[in-house]
């Protein structure tokens, strides 16, 4: 049974769900979250979940983190998205050296920290740090975040005597173009635009050497949590917002054909058995899904108590694949209830299309790519190595 302290902040999430909820068509509108909809996240105290408490915040468990990512998404999924990118950087956030923490969180744990973790972009060695340049993709929530966070491959690695290979960094906004690109099919609010960065320096304490990082063996991870994997803890997160939109999604179906009419032959929809079995399995996969979320949050329980770092490549892309394949039963389910929704639900005003177009565009995302997680775990299973280049995955 999660802690008290676990539970507080899912019943925050729950209880400002209506009021996201309220935000959608501004944020849907605007292609960015409502900025209603970030008062609420802060008000709440979801902005601090995962940042240190030396900070001001949590420092909670992933378990929170997750679970309140599944209520908030059942009010809105571009806010609760956001929540789960910004928890996700401060995760991250927690290996980083004090003197990168002090700026950063200058102006209070509710800050909000955007960014782009693939190695987008390009870094060479500085007198006392790095030049950096390039463009990323997909910077969720870039609209409201003072600093960001970016991944870099060492462009001279070649010819330094201690290289990085690849780095991750923090760049405060002032010193980053925005290039709004966000013109998408869904999650239309998150407002995931392009960013780049035209050769800035970034001194050497606002980075970490990506493989320490993403492994959980950064000298300055400040306790058990900082020392977890970051890619199968971001895949956990993301599902976990799936999730909430799948089950708002499959809610508002039921209740709808409970009382839906047949235009064409008279009588209720609800007694169609071809409904009625739609309805049954997607309520299994939905169910499914939610089983798998708990397992991959006891893991988490376990692996924070042990701190052992690095966790085990097999662990890591295990977690990694469960988590997909939570989203997967997520699509599939809403896919299976959207295909007999009638025509009604084609319109713009639809939750239950606006849900079908964020489910299957959050689905894209890389982190939740279940071919390649499928064949990572394959490998394992079969005893083939996962070579050198899943070493952080």
């Amino acid at each position: 049974m999660p802690s008290a302290t676990v539970l507080a902040p899912v019943t925050a999430a729950r209880d400002i769900a209506a009021g996201l909820s309220a935000t959608t068509a501004e944020s849907e509108t605007a292609r960015r979250v409502a900025p209603a909809a970030v008062a609420l996240l802060r008000e709440a105290g979801l902005a601090r979940l995962m940042k240190p408490t030396a900070r001001g915040g949590e420092e909670l468990p992933l378990r929170a983190q997750v679970m309140s990512c599944v209520e908030t998404a059942r009010g809105d999924a571009a806010a609760s998205w956001l929540m789960m990118v910004c928890g996700a950087h401060d995760f991250v956030l927690g290996s980083f050296p004090d003197a990168c923490l002090d700026e950063v969180f200058a102006t209070g744990p509710d800050t909000l920290i955007a960014g782009t973790l693939a190695p987008q972009g390009k870094v060479t060695r500085a007198d006392g740090g790095w030049w950096l340049e390039g463009r990323w993709q997909f910077c969720s929530g870039v609209d409201h975040s003072p600093w960001l966070m970016f991944g870099a491959l060492q462009g001279d690695a070649a010819d330094d005597a201690d290289p990085w290979g690849a780095v991750h960094l923090m760049v405060p906004k002032e010193q980053v173009e925005v290039i709004d690109t966000w013109h998408v099919l869904g999650m239309r609010g998150t407002g995931s635009k392009d960013i780049a960065v035209h050769r800035v320096f970034v001194p050497l304490h606002r980075s970490v050497p990506t493989p320490a990082l993403f492994t959980g063996r950064s000298p300055h991870a400040r306790s058990a949590l900082y020392r977890l994997p970051v890619l199968p803890s971001l895949a956990s997160m993301g599902a976990g917002s799936v999730y909430g939109m799948a089950e708002r999604a499959y809610e508002d179906y039921v209740a709808r054909t409970r009382v839906r009419s047949d235009v064409l032959i008279g009588g209720g929809k609800a007694h169609h058995t071809g409904l009625q079995r739609r309805v049954a399995e997607a309520r299994l996969e939905l169910d499914a899904a939610r089983r798998l979320l708990d397992d991959m949050c006891d893991r988490w329980d376990e692996l924070q108590a042990r701190d052992e770092p690095p966790v085990s490549p097999e662990m890591r892309v295990r977690i990694r694949l469960d988590a997909a394949y939570v989203v997967e039963l997520c699509r599939r389910a809403v896919d299976r209830v959207f295909a007999v929704s009638g025509a009604h639900a084609v319109y713009d005003e639809s939750g239950l299309q606006r849900a079908h177009r964020d489910i299957h565009t959050a689905s894209h995302h890389a982190i939740f790519d279940f071919d390649m997680s499928t064949e990572f775990v394959g490998r394992t299973i079969l005893g083939v190595d996962l070579g050198p280049e899943h070493a952080i995955s």
